[in-house]
């Protein structure tokens, strides 16, 4: 039996103790107020405060977790999405770990203490709810809404109101002191062409209501913050003139459009050019009509009727919306390609008059051989041919998580204005709208680095006046209509061009064959050239015969060709890992043969299996851009070409997965070990010695073609006198000094 003692305690004890059981529900009673009174801002730089005491986390990570989850506030962020924004393609292997720590921390330290937010844990990801009271951007976004229904029903003044409320929530750029990433940057700019959508309603309401005068100095600084926004130069046009200042209005539009005419090659659009002859013609005694006129104006010319424009013009509920011009900036020095340039001209711009079907041209070609570049560059050349807008999406084909299409149709949908509450839930559906708004306007889409065709289709226009440009390693060549464009290494002369240009050192004499020695020691790819380029920028007392003496060393050419975020090495290890298993073999094992191409029937007898299973491995290499084809000479037979680049980089795969054996079978640069692949490389001369004493790996290694398990003997090497040698013999036989870049000589096999 157990016993336990009761004390009474002292008068003095219990009214303490009353005092503390008091005080601890008003405590109990205080954090609930407390928890109330969060709040969450991220229109303009992070806040989170408990009415005027800020508790906004200071971790850079932690924040940029907090501000990705408040983006998107009342919707599932998987954590994919949140790994991407964080780490981009290339996280860490413990990165789900790290997430679950800063998750942990953003419960502990914050919300935990406010019931106006709640962290919920999801299968794939995480949600946050926050109170529409609690959080700026749902205030925001509702106080938008309602401004625009209202403004909508004939009501300016209720709408500019509400519209007013709803930009006072802005204390800036939104996150501007917060790290963001790729995901996360999309987000900001859909919420600053959010605010500037609200901006222009706004102007619209003040207008209706007479305040021209007030609005002059703000339209005024507007148009020259945005100059190519033509709504804004409609308000102000039409504010001047009803302030009594027509000579001004008129020669505001002026200032317009010699600037779109100087700069872009283009008129102001039919909304515009139709309010300045209201104005010229005074007819504008209907003040609301004109005002709507002015709110009409888009940044670019509006679709006409035409005869290969069979739907006219877009559908009215599209009139006020956005003109996107998503392209990213164009590089100053980019050199050549002008014979391509211009056939993406032709297939663009000059299309078969009685055609119905969208212009589309696909751009592929090896990694690192300037495909993005050339699409950017094609895409701004072109931008005054496609005024109603300009769309870009980098699909991410080369990643691991490609880009959902279904995603970047909402990019897409509010980039052009369409309002969140409007747009679609099924990919289908956003697909359908997405090509009602282009239809009958001329809009360029540019969709970089596409990973499948069925990737592409949901994001293709249906309007024969648009255009669509699309860069992939693969060729897409099952995507129905598409011209399609093979984009190869640069010849010697573009290339000196690119390097000279890039490194901005003049080159005469000597230095003028040391430069195209670099060029061709590049083997006339685009990103190599930048590479060495770019070294000889940011070290401008190294020699570049210095730079040619270690890029002549094969064992160390991808080490030089990796400066800053410019990697040759990292380019091809992402196109390496992409393929499965057996073409992977393949590739290794070709890097063995001699230049410059090699056919099926020598692969297949180094490899000692059937041709037509090691052609479609080679194929594969081919469809890749791993491996280039060339017809043969007399004989018919497809011969096959390795670039120079590929080919070391094929070598120093072998090296590091045969020749010299890692414990435990894992290749060191293999995603997920955390090791760097090549990073000893100018020690491989002496590990030369492993050539054929870890024969069940590379057995392995072969197994992949392999049809016969009792084939023990090593890939056969066979001989013009009918002796075959195993693989063994064939790598025992190579020279101990040799080079590991250099192809082992084969006697005579019959190719």
């Amino acid at each position: 039996m157990r016993w336990c003692s009761i004390t009474a305690l002292p008068e003095s004890d219990k009214k303490g103790r009353e005092s503390d059981i008091w005080h601890g529900s008003a405590c109990i009673e205080r954090q609930r107020r407390m928890a109330e009174r969060m709040h969450f801002r991220i229109l303009g730089p992070l806040w989170v405060a408990d009415g005027v005491l800020e508790l906004t986390p200071t971790a850079p990570k932690v924040r940029q977790v907090l501000a990705f989850l408040l983006v998107r506030s009342g919707k599932l962020v998987q954590v994919d999405e949140l790994i991407d924004e964080l780490w981009g393609d290339e996280p860490p292997s413990s990165a789900m770990t790290t997430l679950q720590t800063y998750i942990y921390k953003l419960r502990k330290e914050l919300l935990e203490r406010c019931t106006s937010a709640q962290l919920q844990t999801r299968v794939s990801g995480y949600l946050l709810d926050v109170s529409a009271e609690r959080g700026d951007i749902l205030r925001f976004e509702r106080l938008a809404h309602e401004g625009r229904t209202a403004l909508e029903e004939g009501d300016p003044a209720r709408a500019a109101e509400r519209l007013t409320e709803a930009l006072a929530l802005w204390r800036g750029p939104a996150l501007t002191d917060v790290a963001v990433g790729e995901i996360l940057s999309a987000h900001v700019t859909r919420l600053e062409e959010e605010r500037l959508r609200t901006l222009e309603l706004r102007i619209t309401a003040d207008l209706e209501l007479g305040r021209h005068q007030q609005l002059v100095s703000e339209l005024k600084m507007l148009v020259s913050e945005h100059p190519l926004n033509e709504r804004f130069h409609a308000h102000l046009m039409m504010a001047l003139h009803q302030s009594g200042r027509r000579y001004e209005a008129l020669e505001a539009y002026r200032r317009l459009r010699r600037m779109l005419v100087d700069e872009l090659g283009m008129e102001p659009s039919t909304s515009v050019q139709q309010l300045h002859q209201n104005l010229l013609s005074s007819d504008v005694a209907e003040k609301n009509a004109t005002v709507r006129t002015a709110v009409s104006a888009s940044s670019t010319v509006a679709p006409s009727t035409t005869p290969d424009s069979p739907s006219g013009p877009a559908p009215g509920r599209f009139e006020t919306l956005l003109v996107p011009a998503q392209l990213p900036p164009d590089i100053y020095d980019f050199v050549g390609r002008k014979s391509v340039l211009e056939r993406v001209h032709q297939y663009l711009v000059r299309p078969d008059e009685e055609s119905t079907a969208v212009r589309a041209v696909c751009i592929s070609g090896m990694p690192g051989v300037g495909k993005t570049a050339l699409a950017l560059r094609a895409g701004h050349a072109e931008r005054a041919e496609f005024p109603d807008g300009q769309l870009y999406a980098d699909l991410r084909g080369t990643s691991k998580h490609p880009a959902d299409p279904y995603r970047v149709l909402e990019d897409f949908a509010r980039a052009i204005g369409i309002p969140p509450s409007e747009i679609p839930e099924s990919i289908q559906e956003r697909s359908k709208l997405f090509r009602t708004w282009c239809m009958g306007r001329r809009v360029l889409v540019v969709l970089d680095n596409a990973h499948s065709p069925a990737q592409v289709k949901p994001l293709l226009p249906a309007s024969p006046n648009c255009a669509v440009i699309v860069t992939s390693r693969s060729g897409l060549y099952s995507l129905p209509g598409v011209r399609h464009l093979e984009l190869e290494e640069m010849d010697e002369d573009e290339a000196v061009r690119l390097l000279v240009t890039v490194s901005g050192r003049g080159h005469s004499g000597p230095m003028v064959r040391e430069a195209e020695q670099a060029a061709r020691l590049c083997a006339g790819l685009p990103l190599a050239l930048r590479c060495v380029g770019s070294r000889l920028a940011g070290m401008r007392s190294w020699p570049i015969a210095k730079l040619v003496a270690r890029l002549q060393d094969p064992r160390g050419r991808l080490d030089v060709l990796s400066f800053a975020d410019l990697d040759v090495r990292s380019r091809l290890e992402t196109a390496y890992w992409a393929l499965d298993p057996p073409a992977r073999s393949i590739f290794r094992l070709i890097s063995l043969l001699p230049p410059p191409d090699f056919s099926a029937t020598t692969a297949a007898l180094l490899a000692g299996n059937e041709t037509d299973e090691v052609e479609t491995q080679l194929l594969r290499l081919a469809d890749c851009h791993l491996l280039a084809m060339t017809d043969g000479v007399g004989d018919g037979e497809i011969r096959y070409r390795m670039h120079e680049l590929v080919r070391i980089y094929a070598r120093e795969r072998l090296d590091l997965e045969f020749l010299e054996p890692v414990p435990g079978g894992v290749a060191r640069d293999e995603p997920g070990t955390g090791h760097r692949g090549g990073k000893d490389l100018g020690h491989r001369g002496k590990d030369l010695g492993h050539r054929g004493t870890d024969l069940g790996r590379r057995q392995k290694d072969l197994g992949y073609l392999k049809e016969d398990p009792g084939n023990t003997g090593g890939a056969l090497e066979h001989r013009g006198d009918g002796h075959e040698r195993s693989e063994s013999d064939l790598l025992r036989a190579t020279p101990e000094c040799a080079d590991p870049r250099e192809p082992i000589p084969l006697p005579s096999i019959g190719a």
